[in-house]
C-alpha cells in the first residue's frame, strides 16, 4: 500500500472509530473537533478557522450551532472591533473535558494494542510525524 493510500485509510478508520466512541455526545465530528480546539481563554474566529483548517463561512455555521446549544459564546473583540472572539461557556468547558477524557481513553486503548516493546518507538514515530505534518501545514 502506498503512503497516500495508507494515510487516507488511517484517517477514515480513525474518524469512524472516533465517531462511534463519541456518538453519545450528539455532535458531529467537526463540532467535536471545534470544541476541542477552543482554548479556555478564547480565540478570535480567524485564528480558529486557520487552526482547524476550515473557511470562515464553515466556521460561522459550526459556531452558530454550538452557540445555539450554549457550548460557546461570541463577543466582539475589545481590542479590535472588526473581529469576534469565541469562548467556551461553562457547559462548553465540561463538554471539552468530556471529549478530552474520551480521546485519552480511546488513545490509550489503541496504544495498548501495540506490543509493549514497540510502544516507545511508536510514540517517537507519531511525535515526529506530527511535527512534520505541522511544519508542512505552516508552509502551505
Amino acid at each position: 500500500m502506498e503512503i497516500g493510500e495508507l494515510l487516507k485509510q488511517f484517517l477514515i478508520d480513525l474518524q469512524a472509530l472516533f465517531r462511534t466512541r463519541t456518538k453519545n455526545l450528539n455532535l458531529t465530528l467537526p463540532q467535536i473537533m471545534l470544541i476541542s480546539s477552543i482554548p479556555t481563554d478564547g480565540i478570535d474566529m480567524t485564528s480558529l478557522s486557520q487552526r482547524i483548517g476550515v473557511d470562515n463561512s464553515t466556521l460561522t455555521r459550526l459556531i452558530g450551532v454550538l452557540a445555539k446549544n450554549r457550548f460557546v459564546q461570541k463577543n466582539n473583540n475589545p481590542l479590535d472591533g472588526r473581529s469576534t472572539l469565541v469562548s467556551l461557556t461553562e457547559s462548553g468547558e465540561e463538554l471539552q473535558l468530556t471529549i478530552e477524557t474520551e480521546i485519552d481513553r480511546f488513545g490509550s486503548e489503541l496504544f495498548h494494542q501495540i506490543p509493549i516493546e514497540d510502544q516507545e518507538e511508536m510514540k517517537e514515530i507519531l511525535s515526529s510525524f506530527h511535527w512534520i505534518v505541522s511544519k508542512y501545514r505552516l508552509n502551505q
